[in-house]
């Protein structure tokens, strides 16, 4: 005698596992609906761990680096690969659609002299706001305000305004790494604005040529890298680690990458520098090209060496 059993589910739990880890998301939440043993299959760490493993990079997920993805049940992978998946689609449409509007007021923290907001960024985990102050567009005389996004509390504040020597420090680049739900680390890259505001008049005054010896002398600077590890809980914050830069090191750091123990610096001139900073192990990449559809090429690579 057949049975009347329909054939699919009737197949081995580990069978349907690896037909539905080779499905689209949609396709899944859809068969997941049709009966209760499709249901109890779908329910499993291992389905959708899989589908978050398999997303393109355009799909990548909004996911705390801190956070260990096996760590989660299903549930949480589930949300996380749903999310990902129909907000790639919604932003990718003709005409996308704010999902959530969140609105943070954000005050001047020093205000003598008037500054405005030169860049603002969420920090990983997006519920807390990282923004930059400045009198004008490309003057390093700003201060790092850190937010809390739900009220717009203010958490951390550097430089410190009442602090004696802040009126002469000056940000070049920073970035910004969650250790811990409750942890931030911020590294900062900064010099003597004193300094550098003299050898600033050549920029504005003169002509391609003195460009290029003002820029051959930056390299000169006593620069300083510094972390900062904020404890979001009690409001306070500590430096980690500070560390004068030798000469020839730096040359006008643009953009500055923290993650765990790792800096990454990229510099104007084409350079790439990279430190850990807890062994103060430093490598430099000169004259990187960064031609479109190709890899990166280096011509110099100066070899790991300690910092001074």
């Amino acid at each position: 005698m057949l049975s009347r059993q329909p054939k699919l589910v009737g197949l081995p739990a580990d069978v349907l596992l690896m037909a539905l880890a080779l499905c689209g998301v949609e396709d899944v939440l859809r068969v997941e609906m049709t009966c209760r043993v499709l249901r109890d299959v779908a329910a499993t760490q291992y389905l959708w761990l899989a589908h978050l493993r398999s997303l393109p990079n355009e799909c990548a997920p909004n996911f705390p680096p801190h956070v260990s993805i096996v760590s989660l049940d299903f549930i949480g992978l589930k949300s996380l690969v749903v999310r990902a998946v129909r907000g790639s689609r919604n932003w990718n449409s003709p005409s996308p659609k704010a999902t959530r509007e969140i609105k943070v007021i954000v005050n001047d923290p020093v205000r003598k002299p008037a500054r405005v907001v030169k860049k603002a960024s969420l920090v990983p985990g997006g519920d807390y706001l990282l923004v930059e102050w400045t009198t004008r567009p490309f003057v390093l005389d700003g201060y790092l305000q850190l937010l809390e996004v739900s009220n717009g509390e203010k958490i951390w504040l550097y430089p410190d305004p009442d602090c004696p020597s802040s009126g002469s420090r000056r940000l070049w680049a920073y970035g910004v790494d969650r250790i811990a739900d409750n942890v931030l680390r911020v590294a900062t890259i900064e010099t003597d604005w004193k300094i550098y505001s003299e050898l600033s008049v050549f920029f504005f005054f003169f002509s391609f040529i003195s460009q290029i010896a003002l820029h051959r002398h930056l390299r000169f600077f006593r620069m300083a890298i510094k972390v900062f590890e904020i404890d979001l809980c009690e409001r306070r914050s500590k430096t980690i680690y500070d560390h004068q830069l030798g000469n020839g090191y730096l040359m006008e750091p643009y953009h500055l990458y923290l993650q765990g123990d790792h800096i990454v610096l990229v510099g104007y001139a084409k350079a790439l520098y990279f430190l850990n900073w807890k062994s103060s192990c430093f490598a430099e990449l000169t004259s990187v090209s960064f031609a479109p559809l190709a890899m990166s090429t280096v011509s110099h690579f100066h070899h790991r060496r300690m910092l001074p």
